[in-house]
C-alpha cells in the first residue's frame, strides 16, 4: 500500500507541473507587465533585494497556508497535499493541480511593488526547493533545530492527525512567523499518524484533486 501512495503522490506532482508550465507563463508575463508600472523601486543592491524578496516569499507562504486552513474554498485547493497516510519526501510532490496559479496570482503584488523579475524568479525558485526538503529525513538535532528555521520534525506537526498539533506550524522556510503570531508548536512527538482525519487516501491523481471539491460543494448543498 505504502508504494501505491507514494507512486499516487508522484502522479499527483505530474499532474501540477503539467498544469503548470501550461498555464505559469501567462501569469509571469502578468508579472513582467505589472513591474513596469509599479510606484515603487526595490534596493539596487541585488544581494539586499534578493534578501529581502526571499522572507517577502516566505512570509506570503505563511499567510497564505494559514488561509488553505482556514477557508472552505481554499482548503479544496490545499487539502491534495494533506490527503497521504505518508510523511516522506513524495509528499512534497503531492499538491492541487491549480496550486502553482494561485501562488502566482499571490505573489503579483510584490510586482506591483516593483521588485524585479530578475530577483522575483530566483528567489521564488530557492524557496521552492527548500520548502521540498521539510518532508524528508534529518538527524535529529537538525530537526529540532527551530528557533528561526523550520524543520522536518516541526513540519510533520502540520502533516498530524493528531488533536494538539492541527493548525499548528504553517510556516515555510521561516518558523518564526509561527512564533510570532501564535501557531507555533515545538513538542511534535505525538505526529506519528497522518492524512484529513480517517480519510482514504485518492490514489487516482484526478479523483484527488476533485474529491475536495467535491466535498466542499456537498457542506454547501
Amino acid at each position: 500500500m505504502v508504494w501505491k501512495q507514494r507512486f499516487s503522490n508522484w502522479a499527483c506532482g505530474a499532474l501540477t507541473l503539467l498544469v503548470g508550465l501550461t498555464a505559469s507563463g501567462a501569469l509571469l508575463t502578468a508579472y513582467r507587465a505589472l513591474e513596469c508600472y509599479a510606484p515603487l523601486r526595490w534596493p539596487a543592491n541585488p544581494v539586499l533585494s534578493f534578501g529581502l524578496a526571499f522572507v517577502a516569499i516566505d512570509l506570503l507562504y505563511y499567510l497564505q497556508h494559514r488561509a488553505e486552513h482556514r477557508s472552505k474554498l481554499l482548503w479544496a485547493l490545499h487539502a491534495v497535499h494533506h490527503q497521504s497516510n505518508l510523511c516522506d519526501t513524495s509528499v512534497s510532490l503531492r499538491s492541487s493541480a491549480l496550486a502553482p496559479l494561485t501562488v502566482l496570482v499571490l505573489h503579483l503584488p510584490l510586482a506591483f511593488s516593483g521588485l524585479p523579475f530578475a530577483v522575483y524568479f530566483p528567489a521564488y525558485l530557492l524557496h521552492v526547493g527548500l520548502i521540498f526538503l521539510l518532508h524528508s529525513r534529518t538527524p535529529r538535532w537538525l530537526d529540532r533545530a527551530g528557533w528561526v528555521f523550520n524543520s522536518p520534525y516541526l513540519h510533520r506537526a502540520h502533516h498530524s492527525n493528531h488533536p494538539k498539533l492541527r493548525g499548528k506550524n504553517f510556516g515555510g522556510v521561516f518558523i518564526v512567523w509561527d512564533r510570532l503570531l501564535g501557531t507555533f508548536e515545538a513538542d511534535c512527538d505525538e505526529a506519528t499518524a497522518f492524512g484529513i482525519g480517517r480519510q482514504p487516501t485518492p490514489l487516482n491523481p484526478l479523483a484527488a484533486n476533485l474529491a475536495p471539491f467535491k466535498a466542499w460543494y456537498d457542506r454547501r448543498a
